[in-house]
Order: C-alpha cells, then structure tokens, then sequence
C-alpha cells in the first residue's frame, strides 16, 4: 500500500508539467486552429515560407506524448500551423522512500508492530533508529523531460 502511494505521488508529481507561453507578436492575433492539425517537427523545417509566431516551454513532462499534447494544444490556441523543437532535455531524478516506520518520542517503531515496548530501544538497543534502518526503503526512478516548441504560421510575415 505504502509503495502504491509513493509511485502515485511521484506520477503527480511528474504528471505536472510547468507550462510557459510567449507569444511574438503581441498586437496582432491570429485565429485559432485545430490542435489535431499542428504538425510538430524535430527540429526546424526548411523549404517552405513561414514565421514564428511565440514560444511553448515546458518543463517537468513525464512523457514525450504530453509534451506533444500541450504544444498542439496552446500552438492551436495562438493560430499557429506546426512546432518545431528548439530544445529538448531529460532529467533522471532518484528518491528514495521513506522507511516503513513512525516516530514517537524521539524513537522509531516499525508501523506493524503494536506496543511500544516491543522495539523501545531502552529494552533492546541503544540507538532509536536500529529497528527501522533501511526497512523496506526502496530508490524509485522518475525521467522528466523539458522542451522548447517555436511556434510557427506558414505564409507571409504580418506587417
């Protein structure tokens, strides 16, 4: 149960992305377009007439999926006709959960034991912490990606 917890509060935790939108041209607006239709490029397309309209940072993306879906998303929100990442970074965190154990007085007790006097350390050791040291601890792994997405609209630049 414990460990389901933890996993659940790192996906939200993760599931959070920071989302931050500058948009280029502040007087003029663009209408607004299908997020379905936003083409998103890896890298800056060549060949055909276009300019940028505003930027989309992201950070903290569990996946590369949501990033995709908060770019279409706002892109369409600004009139723009496709992305193009100008950035793209991933961050590998490690947390380390706690143990399986509460407080209570300034010593430790392993939450499936009752009683106090079972592991009070003036009966069996010294040291508070010697019953619940690295009981049931584990690492859990989290990857977090951060993105930069131009925003762009084929055509002329407005005057």
């Amino acid at each position: 149960m414990k460990k389901a917890f933890i996993i659940l509060m790192l996906l939200l935790a993760a599931g959070c992305a920071s989302v931050s939108v500058q948009k280029y041209y502040k007087d003029v607006t663009f209408p607004a377009t299908i997020p379905a239709n936003i083409i998103i490029y890896p890298n800056k397309p060549e060949g055909k007439a276009f300019f940028e309209i505003g930027e989309i940072t992201v950070k903290g993306a569990n996946d590369w999926g949501q990033i995709e879906k908060i770019f279409r998303s706002k892109a369409a929100e600004m009139g723009g006709d496709a992305v193009y990442v100008f950035s793209k970074q991933e961050e590998t965190r490690q947390y380390i959960s706690p143990d399986d154990c509460y407080v209570h007085s300034g010593y430790y007790y392993p939450y499936h034991h009752f009683g106090w006097h079972h592991y009070h350390p003036y009966y069996h050791y010294p040291r508070g912490y010697y019953y619940c040291y690295g009981y049931r601890s584990t690492i859990e792994t989290a990857t977090f990606i951060s993105a930069v997405g131009i925003v762009i609209k084929y055509g002329a630049r407005p005057l």
